[in-house]
């Protein structure tokens, strides 16, 4: 019988925490079609969340419900762990 390998994603995911405030609820995956979308000229500072993406070379991340709306709202998540 094989085993697969699982990829980075679903290890995140499985992990059970929002990557910027380490909530615990209703966790959904922020996608970007491409990493060059996160440094579009006439942004005048790249929020934590890009900067996040962009350091870790990824184009998702496992954010919770309220997270993922305050970066749809063009806002940053208020808190970002450390």
């Amino acid at each position: 019988m094989a085993t697969a390998k699982r990829n980075e994603l679903i290890h995140r995911l499985l992990a059970g925490q929002c990557e910027m405030c380490e909530g615990r609820d209703g966790l959904q995956v922020h996608h970007v079609r491409k990493l060059a979308d996160l440094d579009k000229p006439g942004r005048p500072e790249r929020p934590q969340w890009v900067c996040v993406m962009a350091m870790r070379r990824r184009k998702t991340l496992v954010v919770c419900e309220r997270c993922h709306q305050e970066i749809h709202a063009g806002r940053g998540p208020a808190t970002t762990r450390k």
